[in-house]
């Protein structure tokens, strides 16, 4: 075999055959790994009734509008309010988990609400069902709700 046909085998061997046999490691290693439950889209919030009404206005304002999730990975960012609140959160398995800063009745400062909730990934529309408690609001008790994932609408436009 020639010195030049000897390095050709030799930069093919290096070139094509060791990024081959990488690929291949990388994939293998990769293939138990799964993608995180998809909760990206608009959720319709309501209370699950416990017979008690509350008269807690942040209550309200979290019933009030559609929370907007989006999502890259694990990570999230959760919108209530129309808009008027984003706060980051985060997906562990099936749970979604986030701290919302709110106000209380009267302007009396609650502090925060941290919601928590499981996602039903076999539903179809997807379906969270949680908590919404609030820490240093005496007169906002925790409470019950239960969210359904809104289609998504087909937009003539992009943005």
């Amino acid at each position: 075999m020639s010195r030049t046909s000897r390095n050709f085998v030799l930069a093919y061997i290096f070139l094509v055959g060791l990024p081959l046999i990488g690929l291949a490691g990388v994939l293998r290693s990769g293939r138990h790994l799964a993608a995180p439950v998809s909760v990206d889209g608009t959720w319709k919030v309501e209370a699950v009734s416990s017979g008690k009404t509350s008269t807690c206005a942040a209550v309200s304002t979290f019933l009030s509008a559609p929370v907007v999730i989006s999502q890259s990975g694990r990570n999230l960012v959760v919108t209530f309010g129309n808009g008027r609140s984003a706060v980051p959160g985060a997906l562990e398995d099936n749970s979604v988990k986030t701290s919302i800063p709110v106000d209380g009745d009267s302007g009396t400062q609650c502090g925060q609400a941290i919601l928590t909730s499981v996602v039903d990934p076999k539903s179809s529309p997807r379906v969270m069902s949680g908590q919404l408690a609030f820490l240093g609001c005496p007169s906002c008790a925790p409470f019950a709700f239960h969210a359904v994932r809104q289609p998504k609408t087909q937009g003539g436009g992009g943005h």
